[in-house]
């Protein structure tokens, strides 16, 4: 299945491109679906900040994500890297108490907020200081009727950027910018784009089970992290979940060394509950790589038991981490270079994946030699290892069962 979302730039004044808007797309073709705004926010949260990287490698551009009023109440913008988004209030958000709380709060944590299709109803006042960008509709509101409100507000607005959106003509562009615009988006510099990405679906049985287990009065974390570690797609976009909170609260860019245990501990019961909330509740959708995903778990409880019998527990947690993402570059189509980048995984996981050296390679490498039927390379690496043939292929039959335990599942 694939993901979609369309993007339209955001210039500068000088026609430098500084960011995009995110806007929710369910096919190639350019407009809106037919869903509510919450369900298009929430799914391209899970399609684009938790399945697979934001952009291209190395953007530094700025994405603006449009937010209905209930999400930003809720915390879901608190979920999205900070350094990268702009969360957009959207047009039909009411201006109430329990909003404004909710915006001090991304103020307060360092994140970036823009007025969407700014009303300039004075409702709107108390928020003013803490918004970054205000977006004007050049087409609802009239170059006088913009002009005249910033006039009359020009010391409140004195630290906010304005953006003139739906611009469509080099009159209007010339026009704002007179007017001391400073970012410009619409139709006369850039129509949105729809991009198409292979999607990381779940597997539909694990997420119930997770979504019932996560509500329940009293959660059992240890069998949290036991339905996270059996599914290739929650593993992963938990630990960009809390890579990104992490981020948000303490200024950290790394998350080393920590086991899915340590995560779920880390993150607690309310941030577990928001993560399946985003993670669960948008996209149980057929899957045709069900097959890469059954690989890919066999790879992993098999590493796991391997490591094992070789090492310690801690390098037995990672070698189960190096066989469930060895194949998330094939599922994804995208480098595991990139992918690497959007976790934060220990050195040795990345030594393994991304550089195909060190001990945690070589456990999956024997689980490749055994998939290809490679018996006497097979042979030699477990020799290396000191582990007879014997002993790997009950390691192999025990993995293979423990994935074949794991309800298919995929889809509706």
């Amino acid at each position: 299945m694939y993901a979609f979302v369309a993007r339209q730039a955001i210039f500068d004044n000088q026609m430098n491109t500084v960011g995009y808007e995110l806007l929710f797309r369910d096919s190639m073709t350019n407009r809106f679906p037919d869903v509510s705004s919450e369900q298009a926010t929430t799914q391209l949260i899970e399609e684009q900040f938790f399945g697979a990287p934001v952009g291209r490698k190395n953007e530094t551009n700025s994405v603006y994500v449009n937010f209905p009023h209930q999400l930003i109440v809720d915390g879901l913008a608190e979920t999205l890297p900070k350094n990268r988004v702009v969360i957009e209030i959207l047009e039909t958000s009411t201006p109430d108490h329990k909003l404004l709380i909710a915006v001090k709060r991304l103020h307060t944590l360092g994140f970036r907020l823009a007025l969407d299709d700014f009303t300039m109803s004075p409702e709107w006042d108390a928020f003013i200081p803490y918004i970054n960008v205000i977006k004007f509709d050049v087409q609802k509101n009239t170059a006088q009727e913009i002009d005249q409100y910033i006039s009359n507000n020009h010391q409140r607005l004195r630290t906010t950027v304005l953006l003139a959106e739906k611009v469509e003509t080099n009159e209007e562009y010339e026009t704002f910018k007179k007017m001391g615009f400073k970012l410009f988006q619409g139709y006369f510099f850039s129509k949105p784009v729809v991009y198409k990405r292979n999607k990381l679906m779940h597997n539909r049985a694990f997420a119930l089970k997770l979504m019932q287990e996560i509500n329940v009065e009293f959660p059992n974390l240890n069998r949290i992290e036991d339905l996270l570690k059996r599914d290739v797609s929650l593993s992963f976009k938990i630990m960009r979940y809390a890579q990104n909170i992490l981020y948000n609260t303490r200024g950290l860019t790394g998350f080393r060394n920590q086991s899915l245990k340590d995560i779920v501990l880390y993150l607690g019961i309310n941030e577990l509950r928001r993560f399946v909330l985003v993670a669960c509740l948008t996209s149980f959708e057929t899957v045709r790589t069900a097959e890469i995903y059954y690989l890919s778990l066999i790879r992993a409880k098999f590493c796991e038991l391997l490591a094992s019998r070789t090492a310690s527990h801690e390098v037995a947690s990672e070698a189960f981490m190096v066989g469930l993402f060895s194949l998330l570059d094939v599922i994804l189509e995208t480098p595991l270079d990139e992918l690497m980048g959007q976790i934060a995984v220990s050195p040795d996981v990345v030594k393994a994946l991304k550089h195909q050296d060190g001990e945690l390679y070589r456990y999956v490498t024997l689980a490749q030699l055994y998939e290809q039927r490679l018996w006497t390379e097979a042979s030699d690496m477990a020799g290396e290892l000191g582990i007879s043939e014997h002993t790997i292929m009950k390691m192999m039959n025990r993995a293979t069962k423990w994935a074949d335990e794991i309800p298919v599942g995929f889809g509706k």
